[in-house]
């Protein structure tokens, strides 16, 4: 054990160092598929929505990536494999629904699940027709989304919990 000179006359401080020599902190690594379900893709032209839900999701856990166009969008998603999209309809008028056809009809990106989002007067019936799990009408209701969002995340169809609000 190595012992510090101006620490050793002190009775204290040679407790605290003993301490803090022996101190082990146990961190526990994540599970690589619980970080695979963690990961998102915002795709909405409104930059404020994109921060402020980025953030939002962020501190719930998730990692979250953004897009504030459909060629952006595409690229990002070249590197980067999501469990959840959060799509809007029209980003700088460029039809979302496109993306979400591509999404849901690509081998590699099939599992991916899309929630729509509108401002606009939207069917949730329309929307299956492009392949989109869920659509919600802006303004979002906060909750549901985080609902949403932890439903299409897990892997079982056991864990699906119906929401109900508070």
């Amino acid at each position: 054990m190595i012992l510090i000179p101006f620490v050793s006359k002190n009775v204290f401080g040679l407790i605290f160092l003993m301490k803090l020599l022996t101190y082990k902190k146990t961190f526990v690594m994540p599970n690589v598929q619980e970080l695979k379900n963690k990961r998102l893709l915002i795709i909405d032209d409104d930059v404020d929505l994109l921060m402020l839900l980025q953030r939002i999701l962020q501190k719930e856990g998730y990692i979250v990536e953004t897009a504030a166009s459909l060629p952006e969008a595409e690229d990002i998603l070249s590197f980067y494999t999501p469990k959840v999209v959060l799509l809007d309809i029209n980003i700088n008028g460029d039809d979302g629904r496109r993306l979400c056809w591509k999404l849901k009809n690509t081998y590699s990106k099939a599992l991916i699940k899309v929630i729509i989002i509108s401002g606009y007067d939207y069917n949730t019936s329309r929307a299956v027709l492009f392949g989109a799990d869920d659509c919600l009408p802006k303004p979002i209701n906060l909750e549901y989304l985080l609902h949403q969002i932890k439903n299409f995340s897990s892997d079982s169809k056991e864990n699906m919990i119906p929401f109900i609000p508070k």
